[in-house]
């Protein structure tokens, strides 16, 4: 599944809201989250997310205005993103090994939401319906 495009986010929220494993883990957050895929063209995409007590109650390809309104900044390469989704890496390795930046936001505030944050992109590598 491509996180950055329109059908790819559209499956994506679809299974993130149909997760148990997702509404468990991320029952507690409310956050705003910009995704970056990092390209050496220099056309970065993105996708924003929002995650409200359990539930991405928006997510949708994303726009110039969008890294001011976030509260979190999450940029990698499209390498990177592909491992977090296939979960060959998690968040925390790929950000302890520089792959995964956090561009925007305190690193102490997402922490807390480390198991939210990979329930996240479980679901972006499910099978499950859409």
């Amino acid at each position: 599944m491509d996180l950055f495009t329109p059908a790819g986010i559209t499956a994506w929220q679809t299974r993130l809201n149909q997760s148990p494993e997702f509404a468990a883990a991320a029952a507690s957050w409310a956050g705003r989250l910009l995704l970056v895929e990092r390209s050496d063209s220099g056309h970065d995409r993105s996708t924003w997310v929002v995650v409200q007590d359990g539930r991405c109650s928006e997510a949708r390809v994303g726009s110039a205005d969008d890294e001011a309104n976030a509260d979190f900044v999450l940029a990698a390469g499209a390498s990177t993103w592909e491992s977090l989704v296939a979960a060959r890496t998690t968040p925390a390795t790929a950000a302890l090994t520089g792959k995964l930046k956090l561009l925007k936001g305190d690193v102490m505030a997402l922490i807390p939401h480390a198991n939210a944050a990979a329930e996240l992109l479980a679901a972006a590598g499910g099978t499950g319906p859409v």
